[in-house]
């Protein structure tokens, strides 16, 4: 028997994590012409309409079909909506907790075009989840405790029947959850679940991900999983600390930044961004390490994530049904570069902390945190300024008799030219 690559697992011995591919939750359309009549006729599906008692006639003009999680819906203008989750589809509608590896997303891809009928191209994407199960060393509710807004905005809290409950943001256009794993499926390890869904597409309008297909392509599934990584780093991350070890600015930084209303009350973005840099000095200084730990987990799920798949859709077969098995990976056409095996492609990282860019604009060098390129520009701006100052307040001397440059910073000067005005560069 053939080993696939299981995908964004925890640790691959341990089968009781239970944990899930990066895909879940789709929302797909299909609005060809005669598709809802052959859907009709599909004997796979049972249509129900609903009915107006008093007239004997359909309310909303729809007619609806579930099969195996998936809600298949004939609209009267002619367009077909399904919702549902691959994963559980996979299961026949049981379950999603156990590995939903790359090669099961494509073979339930296919298997879904091949129930309706048509080809994953056809399948317009207009909603689509995406995340990652880790596990931690403590609980994850506990871990849900520390977690205090998202881009400043207080969440949405929700309960689980088990006793653990969730943390979700709704955004403009898109959706940000974390929550127990463990307490909502009753498992014995803790799992701890992260995802975004996507609610309106113009959210992951750089990935291209536009139909069913595109999930098939292992390079945009990687640019999902850069914008996971990048969603991660919006939420604002405490911990329990003593303030006994603390000064007296860093306890009143601290106890500031655990109250969330605290954060909700600032309005100024400049004031924002500073007490958020302050406040994670002094938990990054005196905590476990938390918040970058539970990141570097999640980043490295994500770049794991297919690197060594032996499983890629065969591109001869239309209905992507099947799929070729091979140690190298499947060839592709020269014209379709980004359906090339993950370890053949380079993958962009922001130059400072090494978050995947791969969703950024193509000339991009630094992920959406402003820290990352103020510690870049920082270096280059202090100097300019210390140049400037030297430049005005040297008065016996010429400028260019005492300044005498470090390597580093005869670099710089070649960068920062235009700021010596008149004066020409320096000689060795």
């Amino acid at each position: 028997m053939f080993n696939h690559v299981r995908l964004l697992t925890i640790y691959p011995q341990r089968e009781t994590a239970r944990q899930r591919q990066m895909i879940d939750y789709v929302k797909i359309r299909n609005r060809d012409n005669g598709f809802a009549e052959r859907l009709r006729q599909n004997p796979n599906f049972e249509f129900f309409s609903k009915i107006n008692p008093d007239t004997g006639e359909q309310r909303d003009g729809k007619q609806t079909a579930e099969l195996k999680n998936l809600e298949v819906v004939l609209h009267s203008s002619g367009f077909v909506e399904v919702t549902g989750s691959l994963h559980v589809f996979a299961n026949d509608g049981a379950h999603n907790y156990d590995a939903f590896t790359y090669s099961r997303l494509v073979e339930t891809i296919g298997e879904v075009a091949t129930l309706l009928d048509t080809t994953p191209d056809r399948l317009s994407l207009h909603n689509v989840e995406f995340g990652v199960n880790i596990l931690l060393d403590t609980s994850p509710s506990k871990f849900l405790d520390n977690v205090l807004n998202y881009r400043y905005e207080l969440p949405d809290v929700r309960t689980f029947g088990g006793g653990g409950y969730q943390k979700q943001w709704q955004r403009q256009s898109y959706l940000v959850k974390i929550y127990d794993k463990k307490r909502q499926c009753r498992l014995n390890t803790n799992v701890f679940r992260f995802e975004v869904k996507a609610t309106k597409m113009k959210h992951l309008a750089e990935v291209e991900v536009r139909t069913l297909a595109d999930l098939l392509d292992v390079s945009k599934l990687q640019r999902l999983g850069g914008i996971l990584c990048e969603t991660y780093n919006g939420l604002l991350i405490g911990e329990n600390l003593d303030t006994v070890p603390m000064t007296r600015p860093e306890q009143r930084i601290y106890e500031r930044g655990m109250n969330p209303n605290f954060w909700r009350d600032l309005n100024d973005r400049k004031k924002r961004n500073y007490y958020r840099e302050r406040f994670e000095q002094v938990v990054q200084k005196y905590g476990s390490g938390l918040r970058e730990t539970v990141g570097q987990l999640i980043a490295e799920k994500v770049g794991e994530l297919l690197k060594s798949s032996d499983v890629l859709p065969d591109p001869k077969n239309k209905n992507l049904g099947h799929f070729t098995r091979s140690n190298k990976g499947v060839e592709c056409p020269t014209s379709s570069p980004s359906l090339l095996p993950v370890s053949t492609t380079h993958q962009r990282l922001c130059k400072v902390c090494g978050t995947p860019i791969e969703h950024r604009r193509r000339n991009a060098v630094f992920c959406e945190q402003k820290k990352c390129r103020n510690r870049d520009s920082n270096p280059r701006n202090n100097f300019k300024r210390r140049v400037y100052q030297s430049m005005n307040q040297t008065v016996l001397f010429d400028f260019e008799e005492v300044f005498r440059p470090t390597e580093h910073q005869r670099e710089l000067l070649v960068q920062l030219s235009s700021i010596l005005g008149k004066h020409k560069p320096l000689d060795p």
